[in-house]
């Protein structure tokens, strides 16, 4: 959905609200120095840690590391979507929030709401429909579905026929609930199933799924077509009924199916999903983990139920921030949700939670069956396997955690190399409002320069033969000076918020939440130029090494590299 409001408006949102008032109306606020601080929302607390920047327009947390600009803040304590985060903050500074052409919000426009009220009464059609049958309403008895269940869930019948739904034909069409054919005549695209509803955050029907009834008929699960109100990547069944069915939601438990998530209420638990009929999208977990801290996906324990499992765990990484937890649950073989309930009931689904695997040791058993361990190939490629996963996390305690595991796992002591493996560079790096000064590199100082004074940038020119040397936090020294050099006059805000998913978006936040130690104002520039020149200094000194190396291994140095082995001796 971000895609759907210009970059340009957002990054001018960014810089015109005042976070601290955005925060401080939720969270009361003392300031303290140059920065205001309140016991962290997100975490529980005793002395406040939880600081924000009028200046940079940001906060950061120094005890559960959790950071984001004045949109991040409204998603993550008001639970928002990313797009009513925009349109709340526009309407309390006055403005209009433009569209991109075709990219309007996920509302219906002036004069739509008719969609909306067709989609509505094929609910009550379908209901009103299951009710005067009782063959199916004795099929929904033998499932162990009962009348109050059904009415929770809105759950419908679609008659036998090709031509049953009353309502208007056009709105009917535009709601995917008919299929035009080649000769322009329609019919009914549900016959013969059970309806599901699915439902938006207000409670409307935007789509439907229809579940068989005889077995043998195909497919299982047919779901509405994607309409100018329903985006399936979007949209999760069975979230409406939770969060009106329950207050406090604990955990929220992930399945495949509509019949899941009913049977799984029938039997008490009330707070299960369904994804529609595809693969679960970062999005949707992005949507859940605002509503609750702890997910549990459930799948069979056959390999289609672990090749699930799996694409679900690369969607959840970019979203494990503190607190949040994913838990994978795997049912006997021959068991769905339903199923198993059913037969064994919610005692026994509860004691199956409770052994639910966590994310970390489902991704570490996964990758051990792909490497022998045993051996220091084996080490090594489970090394490189686990580096894509582990660079997606944001949580550096969670990191630290999984760091901690490689090393008990396979017998190894992580130095400063594995962990350049790994893609940190340092390690267990945990930056406090202070960090020691033993601890500050030239590139994560300039880093940190740059966080505070983005136009600092401004004289550099390239510095990408920097790469050539891999001193640690050089990529990202150069990918922060690139965006820089984009857009010149960039906000700091506006540059965090161009490392949103990245890999290194919580580190940037940690390091622009330490004030640099310098003087005064006017002695950043001299700052920088100085970790620039120590940055030189170590790229010559690796360069010279690196040259002899190669050169007294008996490869020959090319023609250029001799040019350059002859500069850098006579560079001191």
């Amino acid at each position: 959905m971000a895609g759907r409001v210009p970059r340009s408006f957002i990054d001018d949102l960014l810089n015109r609200v005042d976070i601290v008032e955005v925060i401080d109306s939720r969270v009361p606020l003392k300031k303290k120095g140059s920065e205001y601080w309140a016991c962290c929302p997100f975490h529980n607390e005793k002395s406040a840690s939880f600081s924000v920047s009028q200046n940079k327009q940001f906060f950061h947390c120094f005890g559960c590391q959790q950071s984001g600009n004045a949109i991040g803040f409204l998603m993550d304590y008001d639970h928002m979507e990313f797009v009513e985060a925009i349109e709340t903050l526009a309407q309390s500074i006055g403005i209009d929030v433009p569209y991109e052409q075709g990219q309007a919000p996920r509302k219906p426009a002036p004069g739509t709401d008719s969609l909306y009220n067709a989609m509505g009464s094929c609910t009550e059609y379908y209901q009103n429909q299951l009710k005067q049958n009782n063959t199916v309403i004795d099929y929904l008895k033998q499932r162990g579905i009962s009348g109050q269940t059904a009415k929770d869930y809105a759950i419908g019948y679609a008659p036998e026929g090709w031509r049953n739904l009353p309502g208007e034909q056009k709105l009917l069409l535009e709601g995917g609930m008919l299929v035009e054919k080649d000769n322009g005549q329609h019919y009914d695209r549900f016959r013969h199933r059970l309806m599901f509803p699915i439902r938006d955050r207000s409670g409307r029907t935007i789509a439907f799924g229809g579940r068989v009834i005889k077995a043998e008929d195909n497919p299982k699960y047919l779901n509405s077509p994607e309409t100018s109100i329903f985006h399936k990547g979007e949209e999760i069944y069975g979230l409406f009924e939770l969060k009106k069915a329950v207050t406090n939601i604990e955990q929220i438990f992930v399945t495949e199916g509509y019949m899941d998530v009913v049977a799984l209420a029938e039997h008490g638990v009330k707070t299960a999903v369904a994804t529609l009929g595809t693969a679960i999208n970062n999005a949707q977990i992005e949507k859940l983990f605002r509503s609750c801290k702890i997910l549990v996906f459930c799948f069979d324990g056959d390999n289609a139920g672990r090749k699930a499992a799996w694409r679900s765990l690369e969607q959840c990484l970019a979203s494990l921030k503190e607190g949040r937890l994913a838990k994978f649950l795997f049912l006997p073989d021959g068991h769905d949700p339903d199923s198993f309930i059913g037969e064994h009931g919610n005692q026994a689904f509860q004691q199956q939670c409770a052994n639910a695997t966590t994310l970390t040791e489902f991704l570490f058993n996964t990758l051990k069956a792909e490497c022998n361990i045993q051996s220091l190939e084996g080490k090594s490629q489970f090394l490189d396997r686990l580096r894509p996963y582990f660079m997606q996390i944001p949580l550096q305690s969670l990191k630290d955690q999984i760091l901690g595991e490689v090393e008990r796992q396979l017998s190894v002591q992580l130095d400063t190399r594995l962990f350049n493996i790994l893609g940190e560079d340092t390690v267990s790096q945990t930056v406090k409002t202070v960090i020691p000064e033993n601890r500050w590199t030239a590139t994560k100082l300039a880093i940190n320069l740059l966080l505070h004074k983005p136009q600092l940038a401004k004289n550099t020119g390239s510095l990408n033969h920097l790469t050539e040397a891999n001193i640690p936090g050089t990529d990202l020294l150069l990918q922060l000076l690139d965006t820089i050099h984009e857009e010149p006059e960039i906000s700091t805000q506006n540059l965090l918020d161009r490392f949103k998913g990245n890999p290194h978006e919580s580190h940037l936040y940690q390091l622009a939440a330490v004030q640099p130690a310098m003087e005064n104002e006017e002695s950043i520039e001299p700052m920088f130029r100085d970790c620039l020149q120590q940055l030189q200094v170590q790229y010559i000194k690796i360069r010279r090494q690196q040259l002899i190396e190669k050169s007294q291994s008996g490869e020959p140095l090319s023609e250029a590299e001799k040019c350059e082995h002859k500069q850098l001796f006579t560079k001191h």
